[in-house]
């Protein structure tokens, strides 16, 4: 009697695959970072020193004066935080265009597929941006400038909230972009538009109604309620909803979901 093969359990089958699009997504972060920065000057260092360089400047507008916006919430700290933060935003959404187009070759591999591009391109910029954060606010409280996060879970929070947020972003500006240059054109006016209406540097609460109420329909100024309340103790949740970010945020990824599937058939080799 011959034997049959014995199948391998499903979860084995999803751990390998697991693991396969890991290498494949750790190679595309690694092609990327050579792609960008290379290995002149100081290589790789520019991925975290463009952002710092950005962030410094943004902070050093906020060091003059004594101003303090709540009992320990300082201008300075206050930037910093919503600054590096919103740049993550920034960086993933304005990177996605023409993401298919100058990574096409790689999708002639069979296991490279259009979402490990856009996803690779994301991590690299959302590790750059929380690097970033770390080293700055670690400087400034060292210095005696500011201090650490007081509720560090929250504001790890907010940074997954953001990331999640900006790869549903990319993932919609990636499929639209490839067939509409317009569109594309688009995309670096729409993130500096975002800027006023993302709470990044400003509370809700400071704003009069119906205008506040207004803002809360927008999903940044959510997360950057929760990023405040992890980093200073005088924050409060009040204007921040769990349940309308989260399901926000996985609306917009079902909407982009559709429309890498959509353009997926419409992406030619060269």
């Amino acid at each position: 009697m011959s034997s049959r093969p014995v199948a391998e359990p499903s979860w084995l089958n999803f751990l390998r695959a697991f693991q396969l699009q890991c290498r494949v997504i750790g190679a595309l972060l690694m092609r990327e970072m050579h792609t960008r920065y290379g290995r002149e000057n100081i290589g790789y260092l520019w991925l975290f020193g463009e952002p710092m360089m950005l962030a410094t400047v943004i902070g050093s507008l906020h060091t003059s004066g004594h101003t303090v916006y709540g009992n320990d919430m300082h201008p300075l700290p206050f930037a910093i935080l919503g600054y590096t933060i919103f740049i993550m935003f920034r960086g993933i959404v304005n990177r996605s265009e023409g993401a298919l187009e100058s990574n096409g070759p790689l999708l002639y591999h069979r296991m490279v597929t259009a979402l490990d591009i856009v996803y690779s391109r994301g991590v690299l910029e959302a590790a750059a941006t929380t690097v970033t954060y770390i080293v700055i606010i670690s400087f400034l409280s060292g210095v005696g400038l500011a201090s650490m996060p007081v509720r560090p879970l929250f504001v790890i929070a907010a940074i997954f909230y953001m990331f999640w947020i900006s790869m549903a972003h990319s993932l919609i500006v990636t499929a639209i972009s490839h067939d509409s240059r317009t569109v594309a054109r688009l995309v670096h006016p729409y993130t500096y538009f975002m800027i006023p209406l993302s709470g990044a540097f400003t509370q809700v609460e400071w704003l009069p109604e119906p205008y506040r109420t207004y803002l809360t329909y927008m999903p940044l100024p959510h997360i950057f309620e929760l990023a405040r309340y992890g980093q200073f103790r005088s924050a409060t949740l009040r204007y921040f909803d769990f349940q309308y970010l989260t399901g926000f945020c996985m609306v917009l990824t079902y909407i982009g979901m559709v429309a890498m599937k959509l353009v997926r058939n419409r992406i030619h080799l060269s």
